[in-house]
C-alpha cells in the first residue's frame, strides 16, 4: 500500500496519522495557567525581567554617552593644544 500526498492510502482508507512521541518526563509546549493569580504572577514576572533588561540597556547607553564625551573632550583639549603652538610659532 503506497501513500499519496494528500494522506490518504491508494485504496481510499485515510492514512494512520503519526503522533509526535512526547518523552517521559517532558513538559507541554505552553504551560497550563489554572488561575487568574497564577496568570498575574507569569506577567509579572515577565514585566520585572523587561525592566531589568531595559536598565541594563540604560546604563549601557549612558557608559557610551560617557566615553564619548571623554573622547571629544580629549580631541578638544589637544585641538587647544596645537592652536597654542600655532599662535606660539607665529609670534
Amino acid at each position: 500500500m503506497t501513500r499519496r500526498r494528500s494522506g490518504t492510502t491508494v485504496h481510499g482508507a485515510p492514512a494512520p496519522v503519526i503522533q509526535p512521541a512526547l518523552r517521559v518526563g517532558a513538559r507541554p509546549l505552553a504551560p497550563k495557567i489554572r488561575s487568574t493569580a497564577m496568570l498575574l504572577l507569569n506577567e509579572e514576572l515577565a514585566r520585572a525581567r523587561m525592566r531589568d533588561a531595559e536598565a541594563v540597556a540604560a546604563r549601557a547607553r549612558l557608559g557610551v554617552r560617557v566615553q564619548a564625551a571623554h573622547k571629544w573632550q580629549r580631541r578638544a583639549d589637544k585641538a587647544v593644544r596645537r592652536a597654542r603652538l600655532a599662535a606660539a610659532e607665529i609670534l
